[in-house]
C-alpha cells in the first residue's frame, strides 16, 4: 500500500469523496489474499512449490535526482517539491526490479515460473490455468534502500554569509543562489538542491521502500566562496550494505544503482555467495553513451535507465479517481503540474492527451492523434 506524500495527500474533504474507491480496493485486497491462499493450497496439493526470491537494491541517490531535474528542467517543466521527481525515479527503481526478475526467469529455462502472473491468470478469470509438469513458482519481494547525502543548505548559507558581509563578490552571488536551494561555483558545479529532501521523503512512501542510509557534504568556504563540495561516505555504506547482506543472506538477488564503476568487484564476491548480482545506471537514462565499459560487460546483469514516454500518462493517472475503472487517486496534482505532464507525454508520443477542466475539481482526458 502506498505511503504518505506529506502535504500532497488528499485533503479530508477529498477522502470523503473517494470512499467508495476506498472500499472497492478495501474489497480487492481482501479478494487477492483469497486468491493467493487458493493457489498457495492447489499447488501444494499438487506437490509444487512456491519459492521466495528476495530481491534488495541499493541505490545511490543524488545522481538520479539531479539528472532527473537537469533533464525536467530543460523541457520547462515545473517543480514545485519533489514528488513528480520522486514518481519518475520510482518508476525507474520498477523497471530494475521487472529487469531482474526476467533475468531469474530466463535463467530457469521455463522450469521457474512467475507466482505473480498465476495469479493474473486466476484474477482475470481465465479457466484451465495450465501449470507445466516439473516446474515451480517463484514470488518475488523486492525491496529497496537508499543512500544520500542531505545537502547542507543551512550551514553553506550561514558560512557564505561571513565572507559576503566581509566584501566577498564571490560569496555574495553564491548566497543568493543557496538561498533558492542552488549549490554552484561558476565553472565547476550548478546543482539544485531545493527538492532533494523533499524528493527523498516522497520515495519513502512506497511500500518496496526498507531504508536510508546517510552520508555527508565534505565543504570549502573562504574568501572566494565555496570552493569546495562533495559527497563522502555513500559509496563506502552500500559496499558495507551489500556484504552484510550477503553474509546475512538478506537476499538472492542483489542490485546497486549506481553510474560508479567502483562496485564492480561486489559481482564476483556476490557469486561466491550464490547471489546474483546487477549494476543499474538510471541516472545515465539520457546517455546511455556514457556508460564505463566495464559496466556495458555485465550483459544483462546490467539495466540501463530509461525515461519511459509511458511514464507521464502513468503519474496522470496515480493523480485522479474514477471509481467506474476501479482507479483511486493517490496524490494531488495542481493544474499546472497536470497540463505540463500532458506536453511531456505529447512530445514523445503519437497519441496525445490533454484535460478539459469540467469545474467542481472535475476533468475529463481526451486522447487525439495528431494529422502529420
Amino acid at each position: 500500500m502506498i505511503g504518505d506524500f506529506g502535504a500532497r495527500n488528499l485533503d479530508h474533504h477529498e477522502r470523503t469523496f473517494a470512499k467508495r474507491d476506498d472500499e472497492d480496493l478495501k474489497q480487492l485486497r481482501q479478494s487477492r489474499a483469497t486468491i493467493e491462499r487458493l493457489a498457495r493450497d492447489t499447488l501444494k496439493n499438487a506437490a509444487i512449490a512456491v519459492e521466495e526470491h528476495k530481491v534488495l537494491v541499493l541505490v545511490d541517490l543524488q545522481g538520479i535526482y539531479l539528472n532527473l531535474h537537469e533533464w525536467l528542467r530543460e523541457r520547462r517543466f515545473p517543480i514545485d517539491d519533489g514528488l513528480l521527481l520522486s514518481r519518475f525515479a520510482f518508476f525507474g527503481f520498477q523497471d530494475v526490479f521487472d529487469a531482474m526478475k526476467a533475468e531469474v526467469l530466463n535463467e530457469g529455462a521455463g522450469r521457474l515460473l512467475d507466482f505473480e502472473d498465476l495469479l493474473s491468470q486466476i484474477e482475470d478469470g481465465k479457466s484451465g490455468v495450465k501449470i507445466p509438469t516439473g516446474a515451480s513458482y517463484v514470488r518475488f519481494v523486492p525491496q529497496f534502500e537508499v543512500f544520500y547525502a542531505p545537502a547542507p543548505l543551512e550551514d553553506i548559507e550561514w558560512q557564505l554569509r561571513r565572507y559576503a558581509m566581509s566584501g566577498s563578490f564571490e560569496a555574495r552571488q553564491q548566497l543568493d543562489a543557496v538561498r533558492d536551494g542552488i549549490v554552484k561555483k561558476v565553472g565547476w558545479f550548478d546543482r539544485d538542491y531545493a527538492a532533494y529532501d523533499d524528493f527523498v521523503a516522497k520515495l519513502k512512501a512506497n511500500p518496496e521502500y526498507s531504508k536510508a542510509t546517510k552520508g555527508f557534504f565534505s565543504l570549502s568556504v573562504g574568501p572566494r566562496g565555496l570552493q569546495y563540495f562533495d559527497e563522502k561516505a555513500v559509496d563506502t555504506s552500500i559496499v558495507i550494505r551489500a556484504m552484510d547482506a550477503l553474509y546475512d543472506y538478506e537476499a538472492d538477488s542483489l542490485c546497486v544503482v549506481s553510474s560508479d564503476q567502483d562496485f564492480v568487484p561486489l559481482k564476483a564476491r556476490a557469486e561466491s555467495f550464490g547471489v546474483q548480482y546487477y549494476q543499474a545506471d538510471l541516472a545515465k537514462f539520457d546517455a546511455s553513451h556514457r556508460v564505463g565499459r566495464a559496466l556495458k560487460n555485465f550483459g544483462p546483469r546490467f539495466i540501463r535507465g530509461r525515461f519511459s514516454p509511458e511514464w507521464p500518462s502513468r503519474v496522470i493517472i496515480e493523480a485522479v479517481s474514477n471509481s467506474d475503472f476501479g482507479v483511486q487517486q493517490m496524490y494531488k496534482l495542481s493544474e499546472q503540474e497536470l497540463s505540463a505532464l500532458c506536453e511531456l507525454h505529447n512530445s514523445m508520443n503519437d497519441f496525445h492527451i490533454s484535460l478539459e477542466y469540467l469545474g467542481d475539481d472535475a476533468a475529463s482526458l481526451k486522447i487525439t492523434k495528431p494529422e502529420k
